[in-house]
């Protein structure tokens, strides 16, 4: 009988075979971690006002809009690229209330990314949830809420009468019409 004869593995399988194993560990490894989060973080019931991006002049009742001499629904229209609410108290046409609900450009987080580029930037809480204060000018002030990850309400209110108490804290009246929003929001919520 014949020895048997034994053949040395084929190099060029075990270079393949070993790339391969190579190759296979590097797609286990994990992604970097996520940048660290900038924004506050949320109430754990987030609020879902999708339906509104639309509808922006539903986001309030007659009787709320009362509270602030409005005696009508208000006025939708285009906005900056998304649909916008305005209305105007009935004993003066020198202050305006416009909201908005933007699910589009990424959230508070998104804010807290581009803070150097926002005027007037300065974190704020309305009813418990995180947002910031933009000024465009005297007389005006934009509130802007983190109420889901990526949703913000987006509340502006402008005076241009100087006699008005809303000139002087503009921001105090848009906290506290989204306020108003949020909080009715949040409790319909199921």
């Amino acid at each position: 009988m014949a020895p048997t004869k034994t053949v040395p593995p084929d190099r060029g399988r075990r270079a393949g075979l070993l790339l391969a194993l190579l190759l296979g560990a590097a797609g286990c490894s994990s992604a970097p971690p996520p940048p660290p989060r900038l924004s506050p973080p949320l109430p754990d019931a987030p609020l879902d006002l999708t339906r509104f991006t639309a509808k922006p002049c539903d986001l309030m009742t007659h009787d709320q809009l009362v509270m602030f001499f409005v005696n009508s629904q208000g006025t939708a229209a285009p906005a900056a690229g998304k649909t916008a609410c305005t209305w105007i108290p009935h004993d003066t046409n020198a202050l305006t209330y416009v909201a908005s609900v933007d699910t589009a450009s990424g959230g508070l987080e998104a804010l807290y990314r581009r803070r150097a580029t926002v005027p007037g930037f300065a974190p704020v809480f309305v009813h418990s949830y995180p947002g910031i204060h933009r000024d465009d000018r005297d007389g005006q002030c934009t509130v802007e809420t983190g109420v889901a990850d990526d949703t913000l309400l987006n509340v502006t209110v402008a005076a241009t009468d100087p006699k008005l108490d809303a000139y002087s804290d503009p921001c105090y009246e848009a906290d506290r019409f989204a306020g108003i929003m949020i909080a009715y929001q949040a409790n319909r919520a199921p």
